[in-house]
């Protein structure tokens, strides 16, 4: 077995003979790179097809192949060149630098010099779309697409460990090129960095494909994004840049959502973002607009929503929402001779109805709502209520709407369709009531309807890939996604998800996901997986089954996603993740969990933890993070669902699992902190530092500088506990809940410069208690030590 030293000198050593291929002062042929750069990446993945297994003959193979290759972008997105070497003396070697070795590019690419001699070496312009090694596949990605397009099963690591090696890769050469001595140099490392990328890119998606394909047909939580790439290359553009693409209408906090999803890995949103200018062009954003003549006023400053907080978001806080201010197409609104007004609830109905009730179809009238039990007949509608649909039964409800829902659950074959304004009460405990019988209301009903504005001015008569496309771009960023309840609504009725869209035709949302995933660009994969939650599954013999959520999950998807009454959060929180009863605290949530296992990387989140409670300190008190204030520039961590991370059990003692420590002792009140002890965890042979090091030697090469800014950030802690540590979640084995051997360390899922890590306190190294979550951004890590912690 090679240590990590030797296998990252291999890898170097890889990427220092590749460069060799595109160096001009190497002696190779320069006009052959991209196929000597494909040989040489091609012996990284060997393949032995064995065509006669399979259904489809060779020819259905290939074409099949070809086909999907067609649908991968025409190159990946653009990364920058950046060269911080020696400035240009003067306009002529300025001139010079701006040219390329013209081999680097394809026949007839844009700009050229105009010294025919000069052209021979340095004649080209950059131009990116233009480079040979984005010109085409490279063969390694060809033999993956005739590998998924076979619909073999998987060998165990291959896709991901595939991916990580590239990504590896790409990381080596990104190194490389930053320490470059010449400008010929840097651009050499560059056209390498550029195919490793277009390779990167390419595996990604294919996989991303394959994934998205098999989820359809079986969904399953527990394989959520199971094979995304758990190694993202340090030249992933930043979201600074990504944003500047965005179209105007968008809002920024429904497209970070989708930005930070696990499944938008590669970050390709070109595709998405044409879509969706195309449709919404020309639109001013919502997000932030504060009633006219409100924008001199000092008091209350104009919002800016920046995508950090629901909070700066105007679809999320909104003062001007009118109950009831939604009417059909085609109705004039509320007059004297309008034919729209208000329905209100027949109360004794309501109260003479048994279990959840539904609005009936045949018994309600001009002016008054009846209502008859929920069936699996009755057609549940998922609204969002600033869009001016919601309101309570006593208040009204307007009669065009009644209208519209009647003929549509009729046109579905339903008998009585469920929705919360004319069916949830503002007594609470009526609406209590109502709450505990939402999952079953939509796991059982016959058909469930997204309704959402953006959505609803999409025409799809006729349907076409086009339409189907704009729905789902349209989807993925729209209010009614990035809302709480309407997440869990549309999870418990994905079964039969439909959406509602112009002029009241709707379409099920199963059709859009596998017309897209069958024919549009691979980089709308990303969109489809995203939305994954929603697939529609297939309901088996003996009623549905709906696969349970884990708690992980729940967390996960709630993590960007806000109700528009905080209180309701834990309550969201626990019936997403399947609890049979409405909780309506943290705590209780749980207390509910005690006995079950929980993965160790999901704990890092800057979520806050539950203050005063023995044995559940250490748990989130929400999903989500709290909203910011104006003035915060804290990084915070989103929570991710720390698949592939060591689980740990939930105890009524607290939460105990293992992971990679590093323990630091107070060595008295009176000395600095700094002055710390590293704890040596004890050992027998050399065995137990392969089984159980991390990082062997780290702590020995802390220097005094080093100490001395981890001593300024625990001294507050030493003032309350003897003992610091830090603590890195473990990296699972596959297939078991155990960790690989060696230990590695499970990485942050979201975005960090540098290992995150759990910072707890203790007076007895028995008991743990949770402080913060601290981003080591120092060069020299420690050395870590796998070990089995309580936390209380």
């Amino acid at each position: 077995m090679h240590t990590s030293e030797e296998i990252k000198a291999a890898m170097e050593k890889w990427c220092r003979d590749a460069f060799a291929f595109v160096d001009p002062g190497s002696g190779h042929d320069l006009n052959s790179h991209l196929a000597q750069l494909d040989a040489h990446l091609s012996t990284l993945l060997v393949c032995n097809f064995q065509t006669y297994k399979q259904d489809m003959g060779e020819a259905a193979i290939v074409d099949n192949a070809c086909a999907l290759l067609g649908r991968l972008p025409s190159n990946p997105p653009e990364l920058p060149y950046q060269y911080d070497g020696r400035k240009a003396q003067d306009a002529q070697e300025k001139d010079k630098q701006e040219l390329w070795p013209a081999a680097y590019f394809v026949e007839n690419s844009k700009e050229t010099a105009e010294d025919p001699e000069e052209s021979n070496n340095w004649g080209r312009r950059y131009d990116w779309a233009s480079l040979q090694v984005l010109s085409r596949p490279n063969t390694n990605t060809i033999r993956l697409v005739l590998f998924k397009v076979m619909d073999r099963a998987d060998p165990q690591g291959c896709p991901s460990g595939y991916s990580e090696t590239l990504g590896s890769l790409l990381d080596i050469v990104t190194g490389l090129l930053g320490e470059s001595s010449t400008e010929e140099e840097a651009k050499a490392w560059f056209v390498l960095q550029a195919f490793l990328w277009a390779a990167w890119q390419h595996t990604i998606m294919i996989h991303l494909w394959y994934d998205a394909k098999r989820q359809m047909y079986n969904y399953k939580f527990y394989n959520h994004n199971d094979i995304v790439a758990h190694q993202i290359p340090a030249v992933m553009p930043p979201r600074e840049i990504i944003e500047r693409s965005r179209p105007n209408y968008m809002c920024k906090w429904a497209f970070e959502l989708l930005r930070s999803d696990l499944s938008c890995v590669t970050q390709d949103f070109r595709k998405f973002f044409e879509i969706y200018e195309e449709h919404f062009g020309g639109r001013g954003p919502r997000c932030n607009l504060l009633p006219p003549g409100h924008e001199a006023n000092i008091a209350q400053p104009r919002r800016i929503c920046d995508g950090k907080a629901p909070g700066n978001c105007e679809r999320f806080e909104s003062e001007s929402v009118q109950i009831q201010g939604a009417h059909d197409f085609g109705c004039p609104g509320p007059g004297p001779d309008s034919p729209c007004h208000f329905l209100v609830w027949d109360e004794a109905s309501y109260l003479n109805t048994r279990g959840a009730r539904a609005v009936s179809i045949e018994d309600t009238d001009d002016t008054h709502i009846r209502y008859t039990p929920v069936t699996r007949d009755t057609m549940a509608v998922s609204h969002v209520w600033s869009h001016g649909q919601g309101g309570r039964p006593e208040t009204g409800f307007n009669s065009c709407l009644h209208r519209r829902y009647v003929t549509l659950a009729r046109f579905l074959g339903c008998t009585s369709y469920w929705m919360d304004t004319p069916c949830v009460p503002t007594d609470r405990t009526l609406r209590s009531e109502c709450l505990g019988q939402i999952n079953a209301n939509f796991e059982s009903s016959k058909v469930t309807l997204l309704v959402d504005r953006d959505i609803m001015e999409i025409d799809i008569h006729p349907r076409t890939l086009a339409a189907e496309e704009a729905i789902l771009a349209a989807l993925v960023v729209c209010d009614w996604n990035v809302r709480a309840w309407t997440l869990l609504e549309g999870m418990r009725g994905r079964v039969r998800l439909h959406l509602l869209c112009k002029n009241n035709h709707v379409i099920s949302l199963a059709d859009v996901l596998n017309d897209v995933l069958s024919n549009s660009c691979l980089s709308l994969v990303s969109l489809c997986l995203a939305v994954q939650h929603y697939i529609p599954i297939p309901e088996p013999p003996g009623g549905i089954d709906l696969d349970p959520v884990s708690i992980e999950q729940a967390t996960c998807l709630l993590n960007h996603r806000h109700a528009t009454k905080d209180r309701d959060v834990p309550m969201i929180w626990a019936l997403v993740a399947g609890s049979p009863k409405v909780i309506k605290a943290s705590e209780e949530f749980w207390l509910s969990k005690v006995g079950k296992f929980l993965n160790t990387g999901n704990l890092i989140s800057s979520a806050p933890r539950i203050p005063g409670r023995r044995g559940i300190g250490w748990a989130p008190a929400r999903p989500n993070l709290l909203p910011p204030n104006a003035t915060t520039e804290e990084k915070r961590y989103p929570a991710y669902d720390g698949q592939n991370s060591v689980p740990g059990k939930i105890t009524a003692e607290g939460f105990e699992a293992e992971w990679l420590a590093v323990i630091l002792r107070r060595r008295g009140m009176g000395l600095p902190a700094w002055m710390f002890s590293i704890y040596r965890f004890p050992r027998e042979s050399e065995w137990d530092e392969y089984y159980h090091v991390y990082n062997k030697g780290g702590s020995d090469r802390i220097d005094l500088k080093m100490r001395q800014r981890i001593g300024a950030l625990i001294a507050p802690l030493f003032q309350r506990f003897r003992y610091v540590a830090f603590l890195l979640p473990l990296l699972r084995y596959k297939g078991t809940n155990g960790a690989v051997i060696p230990p590695q360390p499970f990485q942050y899922q979201g975005e960090a410069e540098g290992p995150v890590m759990v910072v707890v306190g203790s007076n007895n190294q028995k008991e743990w208690e949770w402080q913060f979550l601290y981003e080591w951004k120092e060069e020299q890590l420690p050395e870590f030590w796998q070990t089995q912690l309580l936390l209380v």
